[in-house]
């Protein structure tokens, strides 16, 4: 019995070694996919919608079947370059929402996480943010993601600038999300390093409008 009980310990951990590396394997294909998709398009400087599938699988030298496994289309390969930001941004905002108990934690909260934003954009952002106003699912994660931003900006800046009234708030949030939208799409069009470079002035632009209560 002992030595069953061994035998079974034994081939668990064999199966989720196997797991492990087949994970690390499809990881490893998974962002070829992308990055090959990626080039393709800016190699023929033309849209995603003449990347075809079967072509993408040519080039990556892989079966269709290998393809389809990870992506059904090329609009699945923006949408999971789209959502791998939001969600890594959302838990960022989510911990930071939580832990933050003073008001000066708050506003550091709101600059961290447009220095973050910059630091996750991949070099092909550009290309990713073109998406999310014409491809539908790319819309659908774009509304989605944009509501959470307005909730969790809201709440950001009503404990880091007390003392507004809801009116108020509500226009600082509104302007606070433009603002973040605009030097996304920025910073998706340049360099990390420029990103960061003009990363300060646009932390202090939105201290100035949040440090006024009754905004206008």
């Amino acid at each position: 019995l002992e030595f069953l009980e061994i035998l079974e310990i034994c081939l668990i951990y064999i199966f989720k070694i196997e797991s492990f590396f087949k994970m690390k394997v499809d990881i490893q294909k998974k962002v070829k996919i992308i990055q090959k998709s990626m080039e393709s398009i800016r190699r023929s400087d033309t849209t995603l919608h003449t990347i075809t599938f079967p072509r993408l699988a040519q080039e990556l030298q892989i079966p269709m079947e290998e393809l389809t496994s990870f992506f059904l289309n090329v609009e699945d390969i923006f949408l999971n370059e789209q959502k791998r930001v939001n969600r890594k941004i959302e838990k960022f905002l989510n911990e930071g929402i939580q832990n933050a108990k003073t008001a000066s934690q708050a506003k550091e909260l709101l600059e961290s996480a447009t220095l973050k934003l910059v630091d996750l954009l991949p070099e092909h952002s550009d290309l990713v943010f073109s998406a999310s106003f014409y491809l539908p699912k790319c819309i659908e994660e774009r509304a989605r993601a944009k509501k959470y931003y307005k909730q969790a900006f809201r709440r950001i800046i009503k404990k880091g600038w007390p003392g507004k009234i809801d009116a108020v708030l509500d226009r600082q949030t509104d302007l606070v999300l433009l603002s973040v939208y605009g030097f996304y799409e920025y910073c998706a069009k340049v360099s990390k390093k420029e990103g960061k470079a003009i990363h300060k002035d646009f932390t202090n632009m939105i201290n100035l409008h949040l440090q006024d209560r009754l905004f206008f």
